[in-house]
């Protein structure tokens, strides 16, 4: 995982079918494309000018105006960005927009929408774009805005800063939300979708040697499904990476996750122990995926039955093919016949 600022609880207030941190099969609701922009208060005109707000910032009276005419699908578009901090356009497309007639009529509404937020206030683009990838609209990158953020935590008394991300972190957080995506699509194959983004992905345990230890997988995947065997659980913990950081601190990590298979704390809950997926991304991603299979086998302490890895174009069929080992019905999946 990427290192980020800690979060919050989630935000009071939300629709339940998105809370933050997690996903399940939603229907979205049609977008207001009504403009949230001031018409001022109910106040006498004197012939002073009314006191101005600093430019971004956005009163107590405004935001409970917003706030109030805020619809499902607004309210979706916030929690987005609340627990991934960073989207393009399109990805918040794929994940807030998918009850359009077409893909041109859902790139309108989205562009229409997002504009408004932005107008309002309530999220940002970001100035800077990454490499040549990002060109066009549908590629800008959004971030939630602090008057946003005191929408969904009225009550926290939360400070949230905007920043310009370092490219590697955006890079990273924007790989991770294409990974979400790819596991929503299971949705439309009858399988029912929960994610988890960071922090509520980690866990906790207790090491050998007594003290406090943590996982922080990128993403906690569980994938519910039948087939001709019955009903199936997938559990997967799901790592991304970018190229950036070495094959040693990679196996240190499997390390992690080994001890904390040793503990047994997750078997107890679900029965089964997560598939950790290393998503390998970058110019060299097949050769370190092979050669990090190879280190895991040769690595003393290791479980390689945990382990699988695969670069994107391989994440359909790790997913949704035969990915889990029938001769391990532990690792990943639970049957229930």
């Amino acid at each position: 995982m990427m290192t980020q600022p800690p979060r919050h609880t989630s935000p009071p207030g939300l629709p339940a079918a998105v809370p933050p941190g997690s996903t399940t099969t939603t229907a979205n609701h049609q977008a207001t494309d009504q403009s949230g922009q001031s018409r001022g208060t109910n106040t006498p005109r004197s012939s002073s000018p009314p006191a101005r707000q600093p430019p971004g910032r956005v009163g107590v009276r405004t935001r409970r105006r917003l706030a109030a005419a805020l619809s499902d699908r607004d309210h979706q578009v916030l929690s987005q960005l609340w627990q991934h901090r960073y989207l393009t356009t399109a990805q918040l497309q794929a994940f807030c927009f998918t009850d359009h007639a077409s893909p041109a009529s859902a790139a309108r509404t989205t562009r229409r929408v997002l504009a408004r937020l932005a107008r309002d206030h309530l999220i940002r683009a970001l100035q800077r774009r990454i490499g040549g990838v990002r060109a066009g609209s549908e590629a800008k990158v959004w971030q939630l805005a602090p008057a946003g953020a005191r929408i969904l935590l009225p009550d926290t008394g939360h400070t949230w800063r905007t920043h310009e991300p370092s490219e590697r972190f955006l890079s990273h957080t924007l790989a991770t939300a294409d990974c979400h995506l790819t596991l929503r699509e299971g949705q439309q194959r009858g399988i029912t979708v929960a994610v988890q983004t960071e922090p509520t992905s980690w866990r906790h345990y207790t090491g050998l040697g007594g003290e406090t230890r943590l996982i922080r997988p990128d993403l906690a995947a569980h994938l519910t499904g039948t087939d001709h065997h019955g009903t199936w659980d997938d559990y997967w913990f799901i790592e991304i990476d970018m190229g950036t950081e070495s094959l040693p601190s990679l196996l240190a990590k499997c390390r992690t996750y080994t001890d904390y298979y040793t503990s047994g704390l997750e078997q107890a809950q679900h029965g089964s122990f997560p598939r950790v997926l290393w998503l390998m991304h970058g110019p060299r991603a097949e050769h370190r995926s092979a050669e990090l299979t190879r280190r895991i086998h040769r690595t003393t302490r290791l479980e390689p039955r945990l382990f699988t890895t695969a670069t994107p174009d391989q994440l359909d069929q790790v997913l949704w093919g035969e990915a889990t080992d029938t001769n391990q019905p532990d690792q990943g999946r639970k049957d229930h016949p």
